[in-house]
């Protein structure tokens, strides 16, 4: 199932095009099981191709499309492009983020990270791989329409950082940990309309309301697809 918002009004994604992305049975039927944030006990092994290419292939004009993904890159990277939406790889440890990097410099990475982390710094250096913090972590006014100068970090394709997320939400004790859980849509705002999601009657597939969807956008736009969800097929 999926939720549309042409323009976000919440704090994080304000001036932003949205997308929230659920199961029809349970709201995590398209994450992928072996996420560590997901304490579910629901999800799934394999993504959705064609939803996959809806995503990539969702990309504004002359604006900017990022996402995230669970997901190993191996099942989706061949696919990235300049011309297409940016899929970040969301590792779940920070070793596992400096890994994927270095095996991988091409594909996008972001992770999160404990509160503790920065240490009041904005960058930092793990194994030789400089960690990036979220502006919108420490600048009032940013967010993820403005951020990067309206260049959006996490839109960018080629970079060679990794973006670092501070834990937060009702579960951020969990996240960044070995224990399972710590989903930030897992409670509050996000879980409401993650929640709507799932229980809304649909006719199309994700993948042609999504494409539906973005050929109302304007050709400028920044697009944030699905702030709660993943690539899974159900």
């Amino acid at each position: 199932m999926l939720k549309t918002v042409e323009l976000s009004r919440s704090k994080k994604t304000k001036g932003c095009a949205v997308t929230y992305r659920a199961g029809n049975q349970n709201k995590f039927n398209t994450c992928p099981t072996s996420c560590a944030l997901n304490g579910s006990g629901c999800g799934t092994n394999k993504i959705d191709q064609d939803y996959l290419n809806a995503v990539l292939d969702s990309k504004p004009k002359r604006g900017h499309a990022m996402t995230y993904t669970h997901f190993n890159p191996i099942n989706w990277a061949a696919k990235l492009a300049p011309n297409k939406t940016t899929i970040n790889y969301s590792a779940d440890t920070i070793e596992e983020a400096v890994i994927t990097k270095k095996m991988a410099p091409a594909v996008p990475v972001v992770t999160v990270v404990k509160e503790d982390f920065w240490n009041n710094k904005r960058n930092k250096v793990v194994d030789e791989i400089q960690f990036v913090r979220c502006p919108a972590e420490y600048r009032e006014k940013s967010n993820c329409f403005n951020c990067g100068n309206f260049n959006p970090l996490c839109a960018r394709l080629d970079r060679a950082y990794i973006i670092g997320f501070t834990a937060h939400g009702s579960q951020k004790k969990l996240a960044a940990t070995n224990e399972k859980g710590g989903c930030y849509a897992g409670g509050g705002n996000v879980a409401i309309h993650w929640q709507d999601t799932s229980d809304q009657e649909q006719e199309l597939s994700d993948a042609d309301q999504l494409r539906a969807f973005s050929k109302t956008l304007h050709p400028a736009a920044v697009l944030r697809h699905h702030i709660a969800g993943d690539l899974g097929a159900e």
